[in-house]
């Protein structure tokens, strides 16, 4: 949802981080780059999205990480633990994040890091993400082909109905 500021001077387009007004229920931020090029990464997984998400919720700014235990986020996602377990691996292994041992707690914590924004820088980093992006974007023409194919029999067929000659 946009909101169009007309100032005297010039017009400004400001966008709102969700489309509907007045949500005070709260809300999480994503990086656009987690959906547009670490979704083809193959280890990145639902599972790791979600955990990524519960990350960045729980990150608390004042001491410049998050600290929820692998039961509360496996608790609160509706997760097994070692399906926690292997999202943070596979988050650790995309350098999404850092965890270190606090001393002073004995707990996890989780720094999270900044993701790579461009699609190329990405995949000469991580060349099995661009395999499979390759992949699906073959798959998706591929599909596309057989839904034209399948309305241009259709449309010959219900031609071919109409003038009575099935």
């Amino acid at each position: 949802m946009t909101e169009v500021n007309t100032n005297v001077s010039e017009a400004k387009e400001v966008q709102n981080a969700l489309p509907w007004p007045q949500y005070n229920a709260g809300w999480t931020g994503v990086p656009n780059t987690i959906f547009e090029n670490y979704s083809f990464h193959p280890k990145f997984t639902g599972a790791c999205l979600r955990v990524y998400m519960f990350l960045l919720h729980r990150y608390n700014q004042r001491y410049g990480y998050a600290f929820p235990t692998q039961d509360q986020i496996a608790d609160d996602l509706c997760l097994s633990r070692s399906a926690v377990k292997k999202a943070i691996t596979s988050l650790k292994g995309l350098e999404l994040i850092e965890s270190e041992r606090n001393p002073a707690h004995d707990n996890l914590v989780y720094f999270l890091k900044r993701p790579i924004a461009d699609r190329l820088t990405f995949e000469r980093k991580f060349p099995e993400a661009k395999a499979k992006r390759i992949r699906h974007e073959e798959s998706r023409e591929n599909d596309k082909k057989e839904r034209h194919e399948t309305k241009a029999a259709f449309e010959a067929k219900q031609k071919l109905a109409r003038e009575g000659l099935l």
